[in-house]
């Protein structure tokens, strides 16, 4: 079982409900989205007028995926462990896929590849990711044996696909850790767990959104 610090909200709605929905702050970012309240995300910020419920598709462009980099002084939790490219290469494809399948399921959106007036760009990139499970010496699990227990911060960010314009930035950090309790599980199912937990915050915020507008 995996536990994330998301459980709480994960079918509710995106943390930002109708009394919140003014921004609290003029505080702007870079590409001029507005900061909200939230009360899910650690950080959110919305452009002015954007209201997720005027698109019905979405282009899904593969995650980027940073590592934490393993450096001399890190100790405790800070620490990571590197992990080689072929690891670091499966890790992109199974998250690639789960995204993609768990994007599928959506209420509201459908997939599709073209641009158009109610299409929205979405990426769930995943920066920072610590692994805190050693590779396989014997080199068996080598392209499975990541993030077994790890933690990463999903940044998802909604783009609309004809101008090209940055939407929505929402960042949460999450954690995937085992449950002491549950039955063992290989490299493999750890990972695929870890991805499809990622991927379904992704779905279900989205969904959410739909039913709620940012800029009422």
């Amino acid at each position: 079982m995996i536990r994330t610090s998301l459980l709480i909200a994960l079918c509710a709605f995106i943390g930002v409900s109708a009394n919140a929905a003014a921004p609290t702050t003029d505080e702007l970012s870079y590409d001029g989205l507005q900061r909200r309240d939230s009360k899910v995300f650690e950080h959110l910020w919305v452009r002015k007028y954007f209201d997720v419920r005027s698109y019905h598709k979405v282009i899904f462009k593969s995650p980027h995926i940073e590592y934490r980099p393993v450096m001399k002084g890190q100790t405790g939790a800070e620490a990571g462990v590197a992990l080689t490219q072929r690891q670091k290469d499966s890790l992109y494809d199974i998250l690639n896929k789960a995204f993609q399948s768990e994007l599928a399921k959506s209420k509201f959106f459908q997939l599709t590849t073209e641009p158009g007036p109610d299409v929205l760009l979405i990426r769930g990139d995943l920066l920072d990711v610590v692994s805190h499970v050693p590779a396989d010496a014997s080199g068996k699990n080598d392209l499975l044996q990541v993030a077994e227990v790890g933690e990463a911060t999903l940044v998802m960010e909604l783009y609309d696909s004809e101008s090209d314009s940055i939407m929505v930035r929402a960042i949460e950090r999450v954690t995937a850790k085992r449950d002491p309790g549950a039955a063992p599980s290989t490299a493999a199912e750890a990972v695929q767990q870890t991805a499809t937990q990622w991927a379904s915050i992704l779905r279900e915020r989205m969904d959410a959104a739909a039913s709620i507008p940012l800029n009422p």
